[in-house]
């Protein structure tokens, strides 16, 4: 359910929503994840054989007004997932998104973490990813890949267009926390708010 939508004059149509009554089921993730072409130019496979254990996913837009807001929070993010051993990826789902200008972006908002461009929505469909920014947490065991949450990242917005000072919830560095330590996340889904990501033709 749309509850907003913010469009662009000449560059993006940023699709504001808040999914209500969508429920997710969280659990085994077994098949191999797509391989993504990095930022900085080489190809990579998130959730490939060769991945760690932990792995965290953030759904990025360069202009989505709520996924740059949450910027330094992501840092910290990624920071807090290779203490823990894991590694945070941010992908952009925009098909327009080049490697130059998701290069930029991070470099304006101090982003170090690796970047993924997810043209054809590969990770995006692999994980019904929905709005950006939207949080993925996966761990790896013997039967595979793992969902253990997905959804918000904090609370730094209350809803569409109230933002806080500073958030006072921070549901995925909650999830990375407990993920780590092997620990249970809940819930295991909490629906995000963000801007839309558009559907591939």
């Amino acid at each position: 359910m749309l509850l907003g939508a913010v469009r662009g004059s000449k560059t993006m149509k940023i699709f504001a929503v808040l999914l209500l009554g969508v429920g997710l089921s969280l659990g085994a993730c077994s098949a191999p994840g797509p391989h993504l072409q990095s930022a900085a130019g080489v190809l990579v496979e998130p959730l490939g054989p060769e991945a760690d254990d932990l792995i965290v996913l953030v759904f990025s837009s360069p202009d989505c007004p709520i996924a740059n807001a949450i910027a330094p929070a992501l840092e910290r993010l990624h920071t807090q997932t290779r203490a823990a051993g894991g590694t945070l990826y941010l992908v952009h789902a925009r098909t327009d998104v080049t490697a130059e200008r998701a290069s930029a972006h991070a470099r304006a908002y101090g982003l170090t973490m690796p970047v993924l461009l997810d043209h054809e929505h590969a990770l995006v469909d692999h994980l019904k990813a929905t709005v950006t920014p939207e949080g993925v947490v996966l761990v790896r065991d013997d039967s595979g890949w793992r969902e253990v949450y997905q959804g918000r990242i904090n609370n730094l917005y209350a809803s569409l267009g109230n933002r806080r000072d500073a958030a006072t919830e921070h549901w995925l560095r909650d999830a990375i926390a407990a993920a780590a330590a092997g620990a249970s996340v809940t819930p295991k889904y909490r629906r995000p708010l963000g801007c839309f990501i558009e559907m591939m033709p």
